[in-house]
């Protein structure tokens, strides 16, 4: 039983291995035992090594990482390292641990590391690990659109509201997303410094509030781009909001 993930970093930029390698400097559980700087190199080690874990880039010189994993036939947990965030779709539909944009957020890598040693069976005793299912700013979330897979930062959500049993994201641009998730789930996963509950049906992301007016009935006018009525935020809210960034 291994204590350590195997790690194989695959970019065909050596800086960025570089960076990646660094980044993985103060993940005490996993352990880099190779690079590879093409598919026909990193297929070679995926045969040859036994590996946990590969962080793989996208674009790639010659093949790409898609082209890679269609080569394999020896089972590994991938997650992507990339540049590009048009891809994570497709990162969905083979399977893929978790999908990281460069450069690299070191706290973001370990969290994908510790997901992958808690589904690797090789190490059982992880499994009682917890785990957080908080989102940082700089996330994706994945959720389902008329069945298709969709991806959507958090940092582009302006405001959630309460649908029924649904919630809708308003998004940057105007565009909408209806996910399943409820409000009370989106204000326990949000990170507290970037959003805040304005309104029992609310959730507000404080980055993208134009301006706040006080009302005449003691409440609060909360102005968002690309929205002309204002969201309605309460005094008691209000006041909660004022303790939490003083």
């Amino acid at each position: 039983m291994r204590e350590s993930l195997r790690v194989l970093i695959i970019d065909d930029e050596r800086l960025a291995r570089r960076s990646v390698r660094s980044a993985l400097d103060d993940v005490t559980d996993a352990t880099v035992v190779g690079e590879a700087g093409s598919a026909d190199a990193a297929a070679e080690q995926i045969h040859t090594s036994e590996l946990d874990v590969v962080l793989l880039d996208v674009q790639m010189r010659g093949e790409t990482g898609f082209d890679l994993l269609d080569r394999l036939d020896t089972p590994v947990q991938v997650i992507f390292v990339t540049a590009y965030d048009e891809y994570a779709v497709r990162a969905f539909e083979v399977n893929a641990l978790d999908y990281l944009l460069k450069p690299v957020d070191p706290d973001r890598l370990a969290e994908a590391l510790h997901r992958a040693r808690r589904t690797d069976t090789a190490l059982p005793e992880a499994e009682d690990a917890s785990d957080s299912d908080a989102f940082r700013y700089d996330d994706l979330f994945f959720y389902e659109e008329g069945r298709r897979p969709r991806f959507l930062h958090i940092r582009d959500i302006v405001f959630i509201a309460a649908a029924g049993n649904y919630t809708e994201l308003h998004l940057i641009g105007g565009d909408t997303a209806l996910t399943s998730t409820t409000l009370s789930d989106w204000a326990n996963r949000l990170p507290d410094a970037h959003f805040a509950r304005i309104h029992r049906s609310t959730i507000v992301n404080v980055e993208h509030v134009t301006d706040i007016a006080q009302t005449e009935g003691r409440s609060y006018d909360v102005h968002v781009p690309n929205r002309e009525a204002p969201l309605v935020m309460s005094r008691r809210r209000a006041r909660a909001l004022q303790d939490l960034f003083t």
